[in-house]
């Protein structure tokens, strides 16, 4: 009985590999190529429809709200509005929080130096070298 079962087994195995390692197959017609001219080294992106382009904003510049009659004025706001509009005004507060994040960052910079170092020199870790930054 087992000789039996393990010779089903093992002709199940070469079937299997038989059927999937065929050379009788026929390949697979390859993908059609569609003709791309070279891209010409201008500097330049290349646009395919001229005259569409958008030029690039730059990333530091606020967004133009608008004309000034977009823009809402603080007496057309109402209690509610005005409420919130002064709290974000009362800006006494903020000179610890950002004292703290200047903290933070100085406290910071000096282990991001010894990472950027060593990114530089490709070391991946300072500490397996015996180097305290």
């Amino acid at each position: 009985m087992r000789t039996l079962v393990a010779t089903a087994v093992v002709l199940i195995v070469i079937a299997a590999a038989v059927s999937s390692w065929s050379d009788s197959t026929v390949p697979a017609d390859p993908p059609a190529l569609y003709p791309v001219g070279p891209e010409p080294i201008t500097g330049r992106a290349v646009i395919p429809n001229p005259g569409d382009e958008t030029p690039q904003r730059d990333p530091f510049s606020p967004y133009d709200p608008g004309p000034p009659e977009a823009l809402w004025q603080y007496a057309q706001l109402g209690a509610a509005e005005k409420t919130v509009v002064d709290h974000g005004r009362d800006t006494g507060g903020w000179s610890s929080v950002h004292d703290g994040f200047r903290n933070a960052v100085l406290e910071q910079q000096p282990a991001f130096a010894a990472g950027a170092a060593a990114s530089q020199l490709g070391i991946a870790d300072l500490a397996t070298l015996g180097v305290v930054p």
